[in-house]
This record gives structure tokens, C-alpha cells and sequence, in this order.
């Protein structure tokens, strides 16, 4: 009788989003696993995220979307403007619109309201074991299992190791030990703001993005709409290593100061932001080695620019699962079967996520141009422009 490829459970490094979607995701497939966490309490701090169709569509057929209940706004649209003028430019349709469109919502949420979610989902399902404090020290395999180790010794065993732990991945280290961050050039500043203390054009349901030479903005309400998300992009040359190191308040301002009263509003209003450097990195080669593999940007680690890194971590989690689930398959094929699948789509939202941070961004007679474009384009042909993005994966198995 046909067998699938992992004999016993899965070891899953980080207890972020890609790493719950995982264990949700093998769950389905009748695959036990243990996540490990180094955190020893799940933090409720960082920034606001949007799930596009493509994401929402999973995270539907795997039960998650209905815990987010009123948690989640759906943003009617997207509007866009020039942030040196204040001029709105278009409009993107969503709600209804996408919902119509390609069978699933369009949301913003906090990031922690979506960790909550996946990880009330994997507690109610069988065969998942949650453990916090253990930071992998050491990576060892044998002939039939992989081990990660903690400095104080304690270990966890598998068939297989899945590497979910972000862009400073240490299971990484074990797959591609050469393969090297690279800063961007970008930095990105976040706050949160009670939307009700706000002027009415920030209190709608709708994402605003804010586009400038080296700097745009992109504002949407969180929490249920109690909160407005903002988030600014500038070029600089900070870099440093993880996502929630404290910005000063009147460094981000002095990007803004000349930027239309509104909009400039929001900046100075805000007085907490937390930044993070942007980071790139080469291709892998492989995505994988003997009984370890990466997911999500520990694989492919992706700008904010087309708001797809929680999604890509989500799309990532559902096609291994699938191709661990396949009977008649060696672990060997089994992985190879995931990166085939994987590896085109998101090296092609890289690259676009890529591209419109550098669109974002122009200048001089490239931005006239660009929002000459964008003002005589229809509502429903720059939807349309997202089909490749929103359509993917659209089956329900």
C-alpha cells in the first residue's frame, strides 16, 4: 500500500505565521508535527498586514478566516495619490469588487490578530505540539531523522525540519550557508494611531498609498477599524538586524515636513514608530537539503511593496503540505515537487514587489509619467492588472 514520504512528524522552526499555516496545513494532511519558538511569549507589538485574495482563499478552506470575525476590516479600495501635490491619482476597487472577482475577501488586520487566529486553529487540531523558549543552536540528521538542538540541550526530533524562521533564518544557515542578506537601500517606519481622533478621510475603509520621490506612505484601519496602520518607506542607509527597533519621532517627521497638510498630519501626530531595514537576497539554488526545507521568507524573503509576504508564507505552507501528502513519493521528490511549484511564483512577486518600490519612488518626468498612467486608467482595468497575483491557486482542495 502507497505511503506518503514522512514516517513520523515534522519538526517546524518558528512559531510566526508561516510556521502555524505550516503545521496547520500538514494537520489537514494527517501530518503531526512540533513547532518550536524561542519566544517564550507570543508579542502582540509590530505593524498592520493585508491578505489578498490568494491568501484569504486558504486560509478560508483551512477555517481560519471565520475566527478573524470582526476583527478583519475589508477596505473597500485602494486610493492613490501624489504625496508631493496631495493630488489623487486613481482608485483600485476592492471589496465587493475582489470578493466578485476571485472568490475570497481582501483584508487588513494586525498582525498579531492573524497570529492569534492560526494559532486558536492549530491548538483545536490534533497532533500539533507548541514549544516556546527553544532557540536552535545545532542542526545534526541521520539516516531517517533530523535534530535541533538548544544550548542548554534540549532537542526535538523528526522526519523533517521545516525552516520557517523569517528572514535571519537559522535553518537557512544549514541549507545555503553562503547565501547572504543584502540591504535594500529602504527603510520602513511603522505606528498606530485611534482613528478616531483623526480627520474623516483617515476613518473610511479604505488602504491610502502616498507616493513621493525616496519616501511613499500607506495608511489602512486595523482593529476592527479602531486603528489606523501607518507605515512610511524612506531611503536611508540604516541597516540593522530584526523589526521593531524604535525610531525617533522627529527623524521620520523631517521626511515628511513638506508634504501635503493632511498626510502630514498623520506623521506628526504620531508619536511611537518602530522601523525595520529592508532586506534582499540572492536566488537560492535550492530551497532544500536532505530532511531540511525553508518556507516563506526564510526561502525567499519579499519587500512589502504588493503587501505578499504573509501570503507567499501562507501559499508556501499549503503546497508543501500537499506535496508531503502525496502517496508513492520519496521525502527526496517530495521536496523537489514543492520548490517546482513554489520557486517561479515567488521569484516573480519579488521581482514585481521589487518594481513598485522603485515606482513608488520616481522622480521628475518618470513620476509625471507615472501618474499620467495611473489617472487615465479605469478602476477596474488596474484591478485586473492583479489577476496573476489574486487568481493563483484558486482550487479548493
Amino acid at each position: 500500500m502507497a505511503t506518503p514520504p514522512i514516517d513520523g512528524h515534522v519538526v517546524v522552526a518558528g512559531a510566526g505565521i508561516g510556521g502555524l499555516a505550516a503545521t496547520i496545513a500538514l494537520a489537514r494532511h494527517g501530518i503531526a508535527s512540533q513547532v518550536v519558538e524561542r519566544a517564550n511569549v507570543f508579542s502582540t507589538d509590530g505593524a498592520g498586514i493585508q491578505l489578498g485574495p490568494n491568501a484569504t482563499r486558504i486560509l478560508k478552506r483551512w477555517g481560519v478566516l471565520e475566527r478573524l470575525g470582526d476583527i478583519a476590516v475589508y477596505p473597500e479600495r485602494i486610493e492613490i495619490h501624489d504625496g508631493c501635490s496631495g493630488a489623487k491619482l486613481a482608485s483600485v476597487p476592492l471589496g465587493e469588487a475582489v470578493q466578485s472577482r476571485y472568490g475570497a475577501p481582501y483584508i487588513a488586520l494586525h498582525r498579531a490578530e492573524l497570529h492569534s487566529a492560526l494559532l486558536e486553529q492549530a491548538r483545536a487540531l490534533d497532533g500539533i505540539v507548541l514549544r516556546r523558549r527553544f532557540e536552535v543552536e545545532s542542526v545534526s540528521s541521520s539516516a531517517n531523522t533530523i535534530t535541533v538542538q538548544t544550548k542548554d540541550g534540549a532537542r526535538a526530533e523528526g522526519s523533517l525540519l521545516i525552516g520557517a524562521d523569517g528572514v535571519w533564518s537559522r535553518i537557512r544557515e544549514v541549507i545555503a550557508p553562503c547565501a547572504g542578506m543584502r540591504f535594500s537601500g529602504k527603510t520602513a517606519w511603522r505606528a498606530l494611531l485611534d482613528i478616531s481622533a483623526l480627520p474623516p478621510r483617515f476613518q473610511t475603509p479604505a488602504v491610502g498609498l502616498w507616493m513621493a520621490p525616496n519616501a511613499h506612505l500607506v495608511h489602512y484601519p486595523v482593529r476592527g477599524g479602531k486603528a489606523l496602520n501607518l507605515v512610511a518607506v524612506i531611503n536611508e542607509r540604516w541597516v540593522e538586524q530584526g523589526w521593531n527597533a524604535p525610531g525617533r519621532p522627529d527623524e521620520i517627521r523631517a521626511h515628511f515636513r513638506d508634504w501635503p497638510g493632511d498626510i502630514k498630519t498623520l506623521v506628526m501626530s504620531a508619536e511611537t514608530w518602530r522601523k525595520w531595514s529592508l532586506m534582499e537576497m540572492p536566488r537560492l539554488t535550492s530551497w532544500s537539503s536532505g530532511r531540511a526545507v525553508l518556507l516563506g521568507d526564510a526561502a525567499h524573503p519579499t519587500l512589502p511593496f504588493l503587501a505578499q509576504g504573509a501570503a507567499m508564507a501562507i501559499e508556501d505552507a499549503d503546497a508543501l503540505a500537499r506535496a508531503l501528502a502525496t502517496q508513492s513519493c520519496s521525502l527526496e521528490h517530495a521536496l523537489m515537487n514543492y520548490q517546482l511549484l513554489r520557486r517561479e511564483r515567488a521569484a516573480a512577486v519579488q521581482s514585481a514587489s521589487r518594481r513598485m518600490g522603485r515606482v513608488y519612488h520616481l522622480s521628475g518626468f518618470a513620476a509625471r509619467a507615472r501618474n499620467m498612467v495611473l489617472s487615465a486608467s479605469r478602476p477596474e482595468k488596474l484591478l485586473r492588472r492583479y489577476d496573476w497575483l489574486y487568481r493563483f491557486g484558486g482550487e479548493d482542495g
